[in-house]
């Protein structure tokens, strides 16, 4: 018979675990939920506080009448790796079974498992290539632009995670660099390969920058009364768009003092066929899959589910219930990935994640940026709206579908 742990155990455990799961972007309400049932399991009563930079757990023990102890978990990088968020949730399972003992289970977060790699850096360039040439062809539908916008989109994505933050880890600024290098390489492939705006170019690397997930992860803590995980997780993207503004500024800036003017017309998108569309719509959820690191036996469920949301927001949207298009394509998202999350037993942010890449609203924050940075501060703040409702509306359609899960449960019960 295993020998009970110490608090000391019990809180090594808990801090290593909280600070690895809210690295690769796990949310805090589940953490906090995840820590207290850890807790309940060994007896102990246990008070979490979890913001994304850091978590305080408190523990004490009834049968002593030691005062509680409490520990300090610092979180200095975050980022979104859904593999990784697979493995830290299995580690809780087995533990939660009694499979393996606590010793095992901090052992087990410095295996092999947790830092496995599911994608080579190759395979993720190549997802950007294929994501940045789909995000381009699918608005302008102009194939040249389409692929310098994917070669555009792998050269923000190596500048940022092999560069800029390996040398200054503020992500903040890695926005604002990436953004930057964006718009310059898409001035240089106007000036080298086809006079065409750079918004057909940039597209790809802009919109991979765009914290649309970020803004919506932030909404969903505030509506659950995590008010200071949702403000900071608020503050966080609102910055990086204001950053990502700053870069596109001073881009503006330095091609109006070269006499670039024609380089800043906007051009106009075209429409598309449906079925063009849905393929484009499963290659780039299938791109940001593996980009997100998405374990690959769920990669093509993950991206049936953001094509079952996508079909729910795209013909909701052709009907008179046009405002209510994100936030039903959110709930299909949402209810498949709850039912596929209880099937193969992993969060279900795994299926929902890649699924509401399609619904966010990075094309509107895109065109909100070109539009206050020309000085148009009325249209900036009209698309600054409808992105702020897209994201409310994505978020409550989310949250939504768990409702009869939780009533299924607690009548299970």
């Amino acid at each position: 018979m295993n020998p009970s742990p110490s608090d000391k155990q019990i809180l090594g455990f808990m801090t290593s675990f909280s600070r690895m799961y809210l690295k690769c972007g796990g949310p805090t309400s589940r953490l906090e939920d995840s820590l207290m049932r850890v807790g309940k399991q060994f007896h102990r009563e246990v008070e979490v506080f979890a913001t994304p930079t850091g978590v305080f757990v408190t523990l004490d023990d009834p049968a002593k009448e030691e005062a509680p102890t409490t520990a300090l978990a610092r979180i200095k990088e975050t980022g979104t790796n859904l593999g990784q968020l697979c493995e830290l949730e299995n580690i809780l399972v087995e533990l939660g079974d009694a499979r393996v003992t606590l010793t095992q289970a901090t052992a087990a977060l410095n295996g092999p498992n947790i830092s496995r790699e599911n994608y080579t850096s190759y395979a993720t360039a190549l997802a950007a290539l294929c994501a940045g040439f789909v995000a381009s062809f699918g608005n302008y539908q102009r194939p040249l632009a389409a692929v310098v916008s994917g070669i555009i989109t792998v050269a923000c994505w190596f500048s940022i995670t092999r560069l800029v933050k390996r040398h200054v880890p503020n992500p903040i600024f890695s926005d604002f660099a990436g953004a930057f290098i964006t718009l310059v390489l898409a001035a240089l492939a106007h000036a080298l390969v086809a006079p065409i705006a750079v918004e057909a170019y940039a597209i790809g690397g802009i919109v991979l920058l765009v914290p649309g997930l970020a803004l919506t992860t932030a909404i969903a803590e505030l509506a659950d009364q995590n008010l200071v995980s949702g403000t900071a997780k608020f503050m966080q993207a609102s910055l990086a768009l204001l950053a990502m503004g700053l870069a596109y500024l001073l881009f503006q800036q330095i091609a109006l003092s070269l006499h670039l003017k024609n380089v800043l017309q906007p051009v106009a998108a075209k429409h598309t066929t449906d079925l063009v569309s849905a393929l484009g719509v499963v290659l780039n959820i299938f791109c940001f899959g593996v980009i997100f690191k998405v374990p690959p036996r769920l990669l093509m469920w993950s991206t049936f589910t953001g094509l079952a949301g996508w079909v729910a927001l795209h013909y909701v949207s052709r009907t008179s219930a046009t405002a209510a298009a994100p936030y039903l394509g959110a709930m299909m998202v949402g209810t498949v990935s709850l039912v596929l999350g209880k099937f193969f037993r992993v969060p279900s942010q795994v299926f929902s994640v890649p699924g509401i890449v399609a619904m966010l609203p990075g094309m509107l924050a895109l065109s909100s940026i070109r539009y206050f940075a020309s000085g148009d501060q009325g249209t900036g703040l009209e698309f600054t709206f409808q992105v702020a409702v897209t994201a409310v509306s994505i978020v409550f359609g989310l949250m939504t579908a768990r409702v009869p899960f939780a009533i299924g449960e607690k009548l299970l019960r």
